[in-house]
């Protein structure tokens, strides 16, 4: 079966690597509520891939390894508040912040109890069930959005470099050209801006296969054509950057820090549900 290759050592986080290699440079001063602007405005296109194909709500299933972690419970985005994405007293009676509680309480009794029998090998589709043949040079979504902001022709020019380096990274540490790879790096990028919560390389490697497993057997992820798959999966990336941006800048920047959260909750939204 196919599988997507491991690399010992190799950090999940792949968009962190673009977004400190943006973030840091002294040219890039770019409007950011344009980028907000954008990023809300291609999700709302972005209706193929929605959590009515892949409930990520649902934390990654056992793989094919005895030893494997399921996704950390997050508490939902729809009830955090302010930068460090807390839910307050009065809103953790709902039951979305209950069911997070219950998550909890699962993992930690899941680390105290006896390992569960692992899943036969091959239980996982082949990864090459959510590939895509690019029907379109380059990455045209992408170059769509970085033409609509408002930056200058440096700026633009060394964001596109940028992104191209973050597709880059993106093939040789997982795999290129597949909608499976986009969705979790995306999601993982959210939750990390989110609540400073990191997903390992195992986790992150779980998710891929579930989301795959899940679009693989969904007749409407199958209706979809090469062309769709290409931008939606392209347009995931590029949000993953923007958001990874805006988080490193936050890091002295509070409302770029505040963007970085605002746009993370539309991924999640996105890829969660509301």
């Amino acid at each position: 079966m196919n599988r997507i290759p491991h690399h010992q050592g190799r950090s999940t986080r792949l968009a962190m690597i673009a977004g400190l290699m943006l973030a840091t440079s002294t040219c890039l001063c770019a409007d950011f509520s344009s980028y907000a602007a954008m990023l809300q405005n291609n999700a709302a296109r972005q209706a193929n891939l929605n959590s009515q194909m892949f409930p990520l709500g649902v934390a990654p299933s056992a793989g094919s390894s005895g030893n494997t972690s399921p996704a950390p419970c997050m508490p939902p985005f729809e009830l955090q508040r302010g930068l460090d994405g807390h839910v307050p007293p009065e809103l953790q009676g709902d039951p979305r912040y209950q069911e997070y509680l219950r998550c909890r309480q699962g993992q930690s009794g899941a680390r105290t109890a006896p390992a569960a029998p692992s899943r036969q090998a091959g239980s996982h589709l082949p990864i090459t069930a959510t590939d895509f043949v690019p029907m379109q040079a380059g990455h045209p979504a992408v170059d769509q959005a970085i033409a609509d902001l408002a930056i200058t022709p440096e700026q633009r020019l060394q964001l596109r470099n940028g992104v191209e380096e973050m597709f880059r990274r993106v093939a040789a540490g997982y795999r290129g050209n597949n909608v499976a790879v986009a969705v979790a790096v995306a999601y993982a990028t959210a939750t990390l801006a989110m609540n400073g919560t990191e997903m390992t390389d195992h986790q992150t490697r779980q998710l891929i296969h579930d989301v795959n497993d899940r679009l693989a057997r969904n007749p409407r992820f199958a209706a979809m054509s090469a062309v769709e798959k290409q931008n939606d999966a392209d347009r995931l990336i590029f949000q993953s950057v923007v958001i990874a941006v805006l988080r490193e800048m936050g890091a002295r920047d509070p409302q770029a820090r505040q963007q970085s959260i605002e746009l993370a909750r539309v991924v999640l939204k996105q890829l969660n549900g509301a």
